[in-house]
């Protein structure tokens, strides 16, 4: 079992390796920008807002992704409690990451939980713009490995929780209509 356990390890490292391994610095801005957009699932908030507002002040389309996104922030950072992964560049001090370095645990990522239930609850929401919302939530997930703050495993688990997140609630809302 710790063969297993290590070999994906190993393949965690050289995934981010890979990843972070490419800079270019025009998508270096992208990629700040669509971090600090997903903080604690703010675009996410704001997009739900938005939507709200604009298709009539409907309650559930602003409760059903606000709910998965905060549910989904609350999970992934409970079980940062839990694992207390180190992040890469604790691991590997020659690693100097693109951003401001959080403090909190690697696993799993929190800006992935909620732009996966964000990105799903909206696309659920308004189909015809789910290609630009999954984008974005593409990015933002992308964006974590590529300035240096998680490993590969750590958004996958985000995506992972985001997703459960807003099954469950997408669920409930459907029950509760």
């Amino acid at each position: 079992m710790k063969g297993i356990a290590r070999s994906i390890r190993d393949l965690d490292r050289a995934l981010f390796r890979a990843i972070f391994g490419v800079k270019l610095a025009p998508l270096t801005s992208v990629m700040r920008a669509f971090t600090v957009a997903g903080t604690a699932g703010a675009l996410w908030g704001f997009l739900a807002a938005v939507g709200f507002v604009l298709t009539g002040f409907e309650p559930l389309r602003l409760l059903i992704p606000w709910t998965a996104i905060a549910a989904s922030w609350t999970v992934a950072e409970g079980a940062k409690y839990f694992f207390n992964r180190t992040r890469p560049f604790l691991w590997d001090t020659e690693i100097a990451p693109l951003i401001r370095t959080p403090s909190s645990s690697s696993f799993p990522s929190g800006h992935s939980a909620t732009a996966a239930a964000g990105a799903l609850t909206l696309s659920f929401l308004y189909p015809p713009f789910a290609p630009v919302l999954v984008l974005a939530g593409s990015l933002v997930v992308l964006s974590r490995v590529y300035l240096g703050v998680h490993f590969p495993f750590d958004v996958l688990a985000g995506i992972a929780i985001g997703t459960a997140t807003s099954a469950l609630v997408l669920a409930v809302a459907s029950l509760l209509t």
